[in-house]
């Protein structure tokens, strides 16, 4: 489901959602139960933080679309919450904790990065690819 800056309707605390991130990815973070400036804010992980933050809503989506993602576990909203804010002292990992393994974490999940495992993907099969052809 996808949304503008101008939605009144904001997805509830512990609902998982993602903006446009660079050319084919996308920057996932948790809606918190904490408000400024009349939006809800997210808590992410990023290299732009350094790890976990929780940040205002127009600095998450830098006026991008977003996308409602969901709450993929059955944890309640205070416990995702609580996981996400208990996480703050981590540092970002692109290989091993990156913003698709926070969420998963928060809602109680294995880590999981399917962007990063379809970019390894890619990556394999353009490496056999090269070599099939020398």
């Amino acid at each position: 489901m996808y949304f503008n800056g101008n939605q009144h309707q904001w997805p509830a605390p512990g609902t998982v959602i993602s903006v446009p991130a660079y050319i084919f990815f996308r920057h996932k973070g948790v809606v918190s139960d904490r408000w400024y400036h009349g939006k809800p804010m997210v808590i992410s992980n990023s290299a732009r933080a350094g790890g976990i933050a929780e940040e205002p809503w127009d600095m998450f989506t830098s006026g991008q679309l977003w996308t409602d993602e969901g709450h993929p576990g059955n944890l309640h909203p205070a416990e995702v919450l609580q996981r996400a804010r208990s996480a703050r002292r981590t540092q970002y990992n692109l290989l091993e904790w990156n913003c698709e393994n926070f969420v998963a974490y928060c809602h109680g999940l294995p880590p999981n990065s399917p962007q990063l495992a379809a970019v390894a993907l890619l990556t394999l099969a353009g490496i056999a690819l090269a070599a099939a052809r020398s």
